[in-house]
């Protein structure tokens, strides 16, 4: 076989080889994460969970970028089906965050963003794995970074007493933020310094 061919060939095998490699590498990055077992299939994109008309509702509290002050989260009533299991209410709330506030308020990410999976964790930890257009589409600047970011965090852990941390992935893998500033290589836990809601809870505690 000619000496050309044969490193081709060899080449080729090598690309291959470190393909399937970085992608094991990939998946053992989001089951160490959550906790996955090793059989677990890559998610595919979903949208909000399917449930019976008659299935009972939960009321929950939705936190949006505001309008009118800049770096402040809104908060906005919503409503999702009861569920025994976190991640299935976790994907309810993260749809109806990114389909965007009905009080006008701004949105959380970016209308193209698609929720591909949640994961429920040992400790109280939830990982959010969404598309890389959260990052692609999003319009930048620190304040806007952060109130996606908390957007997200706050509505999770708020209405979730089960979830105290959230892990954001993008496109399955650590990312080093979404907009260039907020490191989400490590887990996020809730801030509600930034809303309004952080004076009723404090009041109520006394």
């Amino acid at each position: 076989m000619p000496r050309h061919i044969t490193l081709g060939m060899m080449v080729l095998a090598l690309l291959l080889v470190g393909g399937a490699v970085y992608f094991m590498n990939l998946q053992r990055q989001v089951q160490r994460l959550a906790g996955l077992p090793p059989e677990a299939q890559a998610p595919a994109l979903m949208e909000e969970p399917a449930f019976e008309a008659t299935a009972p509702r939960k009321k929950v509290i939705l936190f949006f970028a505001s309008a009118e002050v800049d770096g402040q989260l809104e908060a906005e009533e919503g409503e999702i089906y009861a569920s025994e299991e976190v991640s299935l209410e976790a994907k309810q709330i993260l749809v109806a965050l990114i389909k965007g506030s009905l009080s006008g308020h701004l949105p959380a990410l970016p209308s193209e963003t698609r929720l591909r999976e949640v994961y429920w964790a040992e400790g109280g930890l939830l990982v959010v794995d969404i598309t890389g257009d959260a990052t692609l589409r999003h319009p930048g600047g620190i304040t806007g970074e952060v109130s996606s970011i908390y957007s997200v965090v706050n509505s999770l852990t708020y209405n979730l007493p089960e979830v105290s941390e959230v892990q954001i992935l993008i496109d399955g893998a650590e990312a080093d933020t979404l907009a260039g500033h907020i490191d989400l290589r490590r887990p996020l836990p809730q801030d509600l310094s930034m809303t309004a809601l952080q004076y009723e809870d404090g009041e109520s505690g006394e």
